[in-house]
């Protein structure tokens, strides 16, 4: 019984502080953009989207420094992402389209902290910034039996060896996470579609929050 206690605290404090590692890390290419992005929008006079942009650069900001559980409800998350990707909206214009395909029935599931922010950051880091033309994004979000399944699409010019697993400090946490958190299989993959598109699909175990189903 002593060992098992030993065991359970040092994979909560490993947890804890891959958790915490996550949370601080916020990429300097990212925020140097966001940046750019509003201070573009005065120099042109465009001043309600540049208030409506930082309004949304704030939030996502406030969310980062919170206090969280290791598992929060998945719509916390989904708004969070959503911050996230209307800043890169601004930089991108009509050349981005984004689309959610994600049941109102999911919307408690419980998801390890910033597990669809990375997803996300990553798609546009590897893929869609490289990409010239047209950048799509789609995020869905299944129940699959006792599993919940999210996939993150983009049509990026992304090999997969670009997109290894262990490169990279976010892919690589959520990995480790799932691995502490979970007693039931989950998988985190990456691969492309026959469309072209690469899919970050990270699967976990269904835990419904107070409101599932």
């Amino acid at each position: 019984m002593e060992l098992e206690n030993a065991r359970v605290k040092l994979e909560k404090e490993l947890q804890e502080s891959e958790y915490h590692q996550l949370n601080q890390r916020i990429q300097p290419h990212f925020l140097f953009n966001a940046l750019n992005s509003f201070l573009s929008l005065t120099r042109i006079g465009r001043y309600e989207e540049m208030v409506r942009g930082m309004e949304r650069f704030s939030l996502f900001l406030r969310y980062k420094y919170q206090e969280k559980d290791v598992l929060v409800p998945f719509h916390t998350e989904l708004t969070h992402t959503e911050n996230y990707v209307s800043i890169q909206q601004l930089r991108f214009g009509s050349r981005l389209l984004v689309t959610y395909d994600i049941s109102p029935l999911l919307h408690s599931v419980m998801i390890p902290p910033y597990t669809l922010q990375t997803l996300a950051e990553n798609a546009f880091k590897h893929g869609l910034e490289k990409k010239s033309g047209e950048k799509v994004l789609r995020i869905h979000f299944t129940r699959e039996g006792n599993w919940v399944c999210l996939r993150v699409m983009d049509n990026g010019p992304t090999t997969i060896n670009d997109h290894d697993l262990k490169n990279g400090v976010g892919l690589d946490n959520i990995h480790r996470r799932f691995q502490l958190l979970f007693d039931l299989r989950s998988e985190l993959s990456l691969t492309k579609n026959t469309e072209g598109y690469t899919v970050a699909k990270a699967r976990w175990p269904y835990i419904p929050g107070d409101e599932g189903l």
